[in-house]
């Protein structure tokens, strides 16, 4: 079948193309991206692993910070003033040094603080790379998807345009209707339309993957490489999949935020808390007598000031709390839901294969057949041939959405970069 064999044709051609296009990237002009290398990309470079490690620049300082031997600074106090009365006459001079000392261990909980802060990051980091590394993954297979459906336009632009030539050489000999050429035409037409439109879907997915891979987002500037997506849909590589983590690192994430959101509660509530004074205070009066004297001031228990602080930083640790339970929940619903699309996609995707196309096919071979022998008009060919152009395209579609399948399956069980998917 001439439209079969196009799309072969195409077939050998985008990959003599993809080739020149991998030798053409020492050069800047074409960037391929393999299914390993934008996993691998988007684990490092993604936006969301960017602003995960950005904490991580402030850790060292603030835990130097947190180690400081006293949390609070001395104070001093200075008076002066010249006395008049009945024992005497002079300057008077004196002043206070005190010190405030926490009674809830102040310094001791602004390392926790620190600590938790550092702990946080690390399994945030391991989040947002697994979370990347999928979002590129998927880029990819989309930018594939498409390359594929570009390159089956294009074929059924080339048939519908043999067709045409069919329809107009018959209209010519006087073995058919004008009608048949002008509705050839409009087939041709609509190929092209169909065509463009994947050339402008090209464009965008594109863009999102030089997204996904830390490529600058607003499309590729002047001299920038054009990236192509380079592998296969819909393989069987990933039927025996990994062991699941003993903890997903979304669920680390979220459980190391209750921690944080406890070490700040603990944090919020000695720092709201009234300190303990003590020093000494000198003095020269006016009379010329001098005088040394202790101080110690320390807080009535008559009110608790940490309340209001306590109770809403408690509300940021339940919110911490039910955000981790909801996590394990999504991640047990997204397991389940993922199995069972690894499955459901394969068989959507054979059932395609072997009961829609194959059959769809041998139609329209007979069809065409009919057609160039002069026993069957253009119409039903045109009509046939729409049909199986719909079909090829939904089976790479399906093909795609098994590799999407797969990834988001990995991403469930938090295997993706172990798995390589």
């Amino acid at each position: 079948m001439r439209y079969v064999t196009a799309v072969a044709k195409l077939t050998v051609l985008t990959a003599t193309l993809l080739a020149t296009s991998a030798r053409a990237d020492e050069s800047g002009t074409a960037l391929v991206v393999a299914r390993a290398q934008a996993m691998k990309m988007g684990a490092e470079r993604g936006a969301a692993v960017r602003e995960a490690r950005a904490p991580a620049a402030a850790s060292a300082p603030l835990r130097e910070a947190a180690g400081a031997f006293l949390p609070y600074a001395p104070k001093i106090m200075l008076f002066g003033g010249r006395r008049e009365g009945a024992f005497g006459a002079g300057p008077e001079l004196g002043g206070s040094v005190t010190q405030d000392l926490s009674l809830h261990g102040l310094g001791g909980a602004r390392r926790e603080s620190a600590e938790a802060v550092d702990t946080a990051t690390r399994p945030n980091v391991d989040r947002a790379r697994l979370e990347s590394a999928a979002h590129a993954l998927v880029a990819w297979a989309d930018l594939l998807e498409t390359q594929e459906l570009l390159q089956l336009r294009t074929a059924a632009r080339i048939d519908a345009e043999e067709i045409a030539r069919v329809a107009q050489a018959r209209v010519t000999r006087g073995v058919a209707m004008p009608i048949e050429a002008s509705l050839a035409e409009a087939e041709v037409g609509a190929a092209l339309l169909a065509e463009r439109d994947a050339e402008g879907a090209l464009v965008g997915a594109r863009a999102t993957l030089a997204f996904a891979l830390g490529l600058p987002p607003a499309g590729p500037p002047p001299g920038s490489p054009t990236l192509i997506a380079v592998g296969a849909l819909g393989g069987d590589d990933a039927l025996a999949p990994s062991p699941p983590r003993r903890e997903h690192p979304a669920e680390a994430a979220a459980r190391s935020q209750v921690a944080l959101a406890q070490a700040d509660a603990k944090l919020a509530r000695a720092q709201a808390s009234p300190p303990l004074s003590v020093g000494f205070n000198a003095a020269r009066e006016g009379t010329g007598e001098k005088f040394l004297t202790g101080v110690v001031t320390f807080p009535l228990p008559l009110l608790d000031p940490t309340r209001f602080d306590a109770a809403r930083q408690q509300a940021n640790v339940l919110t911490a709390e039910a955000r981790a339970r909801r996590v394990r929940d999504e991640l047990a619903r997204d397991g389940a839901l993922a199995a069972h699309e690894r499955t459901h996609t394969r068989e959507v995707c054979d059932t395609l294969r072997t009961r829609v196309l194959e059959p769809l096919r041998e139609t329209v071979r007979l069809a065409r057949a009919g057609y160039q022998a002069g026993t069957q008009d253009a119409t039903s060919l045109l009509l046939l041939r729409q049909r199986l152009v719909s079909a090829e395209e939904q089976l790479r579609h399906a093909r795609g959405e098994v590799t999407r399948a797969d990834i988001r399956h990995a991403l469930a069980r938090g295997t993706l970069l172990e798995e390589g998917t």
